[in-house]
């Protein structure tokens, strides 16, 4: 190991020492780049529960890339969220801001983005199926990407790996130069020669770390347009899944929140078969659409003022009674109450906004009574 400082006077007049006096090593498991609530977190882990597939997915990569399964997290946070809230800069592991913030950035600054919000945002089996899709995309492609975003295979876990022991050696230089300003004449002589060693230590792995910082950095820059166009292709394809789930749901699901499993583990099934079929699929399209369109029909609410319905009215329209209207058919004693209200037309009904016709104005009429008519 080469030598930077050969006494105690070198350490303390480098700025290697200011570097250490401030030094805080990072939280452990910052590698989350998005915040999510608890209530979204206990989601998501009833989604996983059973998804044997993506757990294996996670656990190979994860060998490869130690950010890969927050990525996965972040992702669906990504899709899923209604506001979507990034964690502190200070709060993220240095390998998550160099890799997982580059593809969310990518993600969500692409064109397909907007399509997969749409379809997948407050929906949880759409936008978990999408970023699944994502994941698996990355995941095939996983080794061709570290590659051009690091220039050799392993080069992203070396470089954890020398931050993780620089870290280490700042700590224990950090620890040694507190200990020599409360030692004694008698502990000194020891304990400098401890932090002259630590230093040494500590700087060698600082240079390190840097210069396989910069060779990731210049890879990335290199070959930012082919490991773009390799996320953008995975993007299109979790906007494709979205859209296929998202209709599948909408025209024969339960929904896209249900929270039985028995449900959910049906409508994952229907969208499974659906994805198989390019029939099921463009019929699903419409379908889902048109069902969307009448659902939100039915939840138009009438307020004065507001809306296609904005008061009551009294009438025989049977589809525009109120609901409580109906109450009087479930007994046969009533229902002859009902009958009667329906004839005299004193039903209570929603009062709409309707055309009204104006007409071309006012009308001359000529009666011609002579006998030649």
């Amino acid at each position: 190991m080469r030598t930077y400082f050969r006494s105690l006077s070198d350490v303390l007049g480098s700025p290697l020492a200011q570097t250490a006096q401030t030094f805080s090593p990072r939280h452990a498991g910052g590698h989350r780049v998005l915040k999510s609530t608890k209530l979204e977190d206990a989601a998501y882990r009833d989604l996983r529960r059973g998804d044997n597939e993506l757990d294996a997915l996670e656990k190979a990569c994860g060998e490869k890339l130690s950010t890969f399964p927050a990525l996965s997290r972040d992702i669906y946070q990504s899709f899923y969220s209604l506001n979507v809230r990034r964690q502190p800069e200070d709060a993220i592991s240095e390998q998550a801001r160099r890799f997982n913030a580059p593809i969310l950035n990518e993600v969500m600054d692409g064109e397909d983005y907007p399509a997969i919000k749409a379809a997948c945002e407050g929906r949880q089996l759409p936008a978990y199926e999408a970023a699944s899709e994502f994941i698996s995309q990355v995941a095939g492609n996983l080794d061709e990407l570290l590659e051009k975003a690091s220039g050799k295979k392993g080069a992203l876990n070396t470089l954890e790996r020398l931050e993780q022991k620089r870290d280490r050696s700042m700590e224990e230089l950090q620890k040694l130069m507190k200990q020599i300003a409360q030692a004694g004449p008698e502990q000194l002589p020891e304990l400098e020669k401890q932090a002259v060693k630590a230093a040494n230590q500590a700087q060698s792995q600082v240079n390190q770390t840097e210069a396989v910082g910069h060779m990731v950095r210049d890879q990335m820059l290199q070959n930012k347009e082919a490991v773009s166009g390799c996320f953008a292709q995975a993007v299109r394809a979790a906007a494709q899944k979205a859209e296929s789930v998202s209709s599948a749901l909408l025209a024969w699901g339960y929904g896209p929140d249900s929270n039985d499993p028995e449900r959910r583990a049906a409508d994952l099934e229907l969208a499974a078969r659906v994805g198989k079929s390019p029939t099921l699929m463009e019929v699903a399209r419409y379908l889902g659409r048109l069902k969307e369109l009448m659902d939100g029909k039915r939840k138009n609410g009438y307020a004065y003022g507001r809306g296609e319905k904005y008061s009551l009215e009294l009438g025989g329209d049977i589809n525009r009674a109120i609901a409580s209207e109906f109450a009087m058919l479930a007994a046969p004693e009533t229902l002859p109450l009902f009958l009667r209200k329906l004839q005299r037309k004193a039903l209570k009904q929603y009062q709409r906004r309707e055309p009204i016709c104006k007409g071309s104005g006012d009308i001359i009429c000529m009666l011609d009574e002579s006998s030649s008519a």
